[in-house]
């Protein structure tokens, strides 16, 4: 076949472990893969399905720098469709959307649809309003005597202060006090952006994430929702193990919450369920790829390619059903849970940790007929440890936001 002939995606953030899917699923299609990066080192750059690579200013530390070299790019190649991976990414493209549809098509909701997801607090807003339970939320920027016309409806400790603009942990604090509240909250409205308070749903409920592809009118063209089997650090992070899961009520939620905001695109969903009243919570909504991207495409939903035939006015066949109870590791995160975790957890978690080629499990970003994306992995880790310190913390949960939940 003559490649030149063959339409060309552009895959950016190309180090996120979501763009090992996309990558593969367009390479599968016959779709030419280009990959973009700031980093030299990365999971997608050494995928069999990458045949460019292209390294340009951080969308994080240099938002217009990144934004230029975008539009610039895209003026002087034909690029059928961008795909945007990360966090920071597809903020920076949202931006400039209507900029870069003039060259390329985009699957976006408009940019003041995708702010409402990207910012925590119109998310929890609209989730209520479309009768989508939250856990208990103060917003002080709603009110002329903030953070004190708020507290004397808190009930009950601790309580969380949360920036609304945030990835992962970064910035959440527990507060045990109104006094503490007092304390921090200027602080991160200063460092963080506006914040909101919310009460801390104690451990013991299974952490859901939802992926959802929604056209127009948001009608449901598929969606997966899948439970963190195990996490790192296991008390609490990103999941290193999730399983298919069989909760339609949680995928009804999801959606409601995408027709209240209008959207049209990918969405992934963080729900929590309560063990205080068994009720799931939604927690956030990311527009934008997950890290465990793969859970869906390794049982038979194949999103990227959903999305690309949306986007050149293609049919699309919704995919209203999968398998349950199968498995999404990521190896490497899963051996960081193994050494961290107590014996009593180590030995009795489900499904076994010894359990390695089970044929209901599939990995992260290990393939055994392309090595690739692990020897990327490990070159981009390596050469963050060495330079820079504060990644090296991030990616290791040596320190973040959260303060302890001591009583």
């Amino acid at each position: 076949m003559n490649t030149a002939r063959k339409p060309t995606v552009l895959v950016i953030e190309s180090s996120a472990k979501a763009a090992l899917p996309v990558i593969e699923s367009m390479a599968r299609a016959g779709i030419r893969v280009a990959c973009g990066s700031e980093l030299r080192f990365n999971t997608g750059f050494y995928s069999r399905g990458c045949r460019e690579r292209h390294v340009y200013p951080s969308p994080r530390h240099q938002p217009q720098a990144f934004q230029q070299w975008l539009l610039d790019f895209l003026s002087r190649r034909e690029i059928a469709l961008l795909f945007p991976i990360g966090h920071y990414g597809a903020a920076r493209v949202s931006e400039i959307q209507d900029a870069v549809r003039q060259h390329t098509r985009l699957v976006l909701p408009p940019h003041e649809i995708f702010v409402q997801g990207y910012e925590k607090i119109p998310t929890l807003k609209a989730a209520t309003a479309a009768g989508v339970a939250i856990p208990d939320t103060w917003y002080p920027a709603d009110h002329r005597d903030g953070i004190e016309a708020v507290l004397p409806s808190i009930a009950r400790w601790p309580v969380l202060i949360k920036p609304s603009i945030g990835v992962g942990a970064r910035g959440i604090i527990w507060c045990h006090s109104p006094e503490e509240i007092r304390s921090r909250y200027a602080e991160l409205e200063r460092q963080f952006g506006t914040c909101f308070l919310q009460d801390f749903v104690p451990a013991g409920g299974m952490q859901y994430k939802v992926d959802m592809l929604v056209g127009d009118a948001q009608r449901r063209l598929a969606a997966i929702v899948y439970g963190k089997t195990r996490m790192y650090p296991p008390d609490g992070g990103s999941s290193v193990l999730n399983f298919s899961a069989d909760r339609p009520d949680i995928l009804d939620a999801a959606q409601a919450v995408l027709t209240q905001l209008k959207w049209v695109g990918f969405c992934d969903f963080d729900f929590v369920v309560d063990p205080r009243d068994n009720v799931p919570k939604l927690m956030e909504i990311n527009p934008r790829f997950p890290e465990s991207m793969h859970m869906g495409t390794s049982v038979g939903i194949d999103f990227p390619k959903m999305i690309y035939d949306l986007a050149m006015g293609l049919p699309v066949a919704p995919v209203l059903d999968y398998p349950k109870d199968r498995f999404l590791r990521f190896l490497i995160g899963d051996l960081l849970w193994f050494l961290r975790v107590d014996n009593q957890r180590r030995f009795s978690t489900w499904p076994n940790w010894f359990k390695f080629f089970d044929r209901n499990t599939a990995y992260q970003i290990e393939r055994c007929h392309d090595l690739g994306p692990l020897m990327g992995y490990l070159l981009e880790n390596v050469h963050v440890m060495i330079t820079d310190r504060r990644l090296r913390q991030e990616r290791l949960r040596l320190s973040g936001g959260k303060s302890s939940p001591k009583p």
